[in-house]
């Protein structure tokens, strides 16, 4: 792995132990390293230069921009320079939309105005258009909006149904509500059967959790337009284990102005929400996973029998030590239970990206 800025390998300049490399949710991705004083002699790095990581087949698997350098200073003498960067995808929280309004039926179809106008041509900075990926999204009366980031805006838009968007290294734009599922190479199997298995696991556990689970959700659109979904067999699960088993949630989408409108929307993020978390984490130093891979699980000693499907939705990475003066990396790996017959996924959402679009 090689980290350039503004095109210039910086890989030797960086303090050992010090890189954070994390891909979650949607694609949604963030790097962080060091930089000692003494290795800084000619290295500049300032808010928004453009940052890259490349794997060792000099493919890019990570791009964006750097958002927050941090310099520590001890008895007048530099410590150290922290930074962080985030993914292609922050470059759009600082590009605003003045003012926006269209016809378009659907929010899928509203995004790609908004793609077309003003990430389109000589000022696109990389990014890439493809019409094919986008979905259609939820029915919607037009759309209105004013001095907004096109990061918040496009949030909104996919808010009406579940969907994400996001920006992969090589600059491609989506806008989707589901990512195909492909079946990774390896497996992890505790038992130490499998061929394929991953053999250099360094720490296992299963984590049952209900953050972000939610079995009723409701919809508020314009002029108190109303719409409500919900899982009836989740609601009757959940109520096995206690109480009334109802985990409710609202959203207000302005742009739906339709009972029927409403009531589709509630349906569609329901889809992304409506099943109970069971999720396998995981650490190994071998590199190939992916986001979204099936990866299958063998681990009797936690009630895991015969290779269970689960499916990759996080991955953080961490430099380990590297005689090549490559930087090399372990990796600590988030799955979450599925189906072997599933071959789509609705791109789940972590309390990181909710945060991110509330400070915006």
């Amino acid at each position: 792995m090689r980290i350039y800025i503004n095109d210039t390998d910086i890989t030797d300049k960086i303090a050992a132990n010090s890189v954070k490399w994390r891909r979650y949710a949607a694609f949604r991705s963030e790097l962080s390293f060091r930089l000692e004083p003494f290795f800084t002699d000619g290295i500049t790095v300032g808010q928004g230069m453009k940052a890259y990581m490349t794997d060792d087949y000099s493919q890019r698997v990570f791009a964006g921009e750097v958002t927050y350098v941090s310099e520590e200073y001890i008895n007048d003498t530099r410590f150290s320079v922290t930074v962080r960067c985030g993914g292609n995808e922050t470059v759009l929280s600082h590009r605003f939309v003045g003012s926006f309004s269209t016809d378009s039926p659907t929010t899928g179809s509203a995004a790609k105005t908004l793609f077309l106008l003003y990430l389109a041509g000589a000022s696109n900075e990389g990014f890439l258009y493809n019409p094919a990926l986008f979905t259609n999204g939820a029915a919607i009366n037009g759309y209105s909006v004013n001095s907004r980031s096109l990061a918040k805006v496009f949030d909104e838009l996919a808010s009406a149904d579940g969907s994400r968007w996001w920006v992969l290294p090589d600059g491609t734009f989506y806008f989707t509500n589901s990512i195909e599922v492909t079946q990774s190479s390896f497996c992890v199997d505790l038992t130490g059967e499998a061929n394929n298995r991953l053999t250099d696991l360094s720490y296992f556990s299963t984590v049952k959790s209900t953050d972000g689970y939610r079995n009723v959700q409701y919809v508020a659109g314009a002029n108190g337009i109303t719409g409500s979904a919900q899982n009836s067999a989740e609601i009757a699960a959940m109520a096995r284990l206690g109480g009334t088993g109802r985990y409710e949630n609202a959203v207000s989408l302005p742009m739906i102005t339709t009972a029927a409108e409403a009531n589709a929307a509630a349906a569609n993020i329901l889809r992304s929400y409506d099943e109970n978390g069971f999720n396998a984490v995981f650490t190994t130093e071998t590199y190939g996973l992916r986001l979204f891979d099936r990866i299958d699980i063998n681990a009797p000693q936690f009630g895991l029998y015969g290779l269970t499907p689960f499916v990759i939705t996080e991955i953080t990475a961490r430099d380990t030590p590297s005689a090549d003066g490559d930087l090399a990396f372990s990796y600590t790996v988030k799955a979450k239970m599925s189906s072997q017959y599933v071959s789509y996924i609705r791109p789940p959402e972590y309390w990181t990206e909710t945060l991110s679009r509330l400070s915006k």
